[in-house]
């Protein structure tokens, strides 16, 4: 999978950033743009 512009964009934020909650802030935006639409739409947790 190839991260888009704006995927790579937030991660070079975050690795940027000293505050971790503006670190955390752009992990969940790539997590939300790119990685949400690879999840199973069930887990199995048992």
């Amino acid at each position: 999978m190839k991260l888009s512009e704006q995927c790579k964009d937030h991660l070079e934020k975050a690795l940027e950033s000293d505050d971790p909650s503006e670190k955390d802030f752009h992990v969940r935006q790539v997590i939300q743009a790119c990685g949400v639409d690879h999840l199973p739409e069930e887990t199995d947790l048992n």
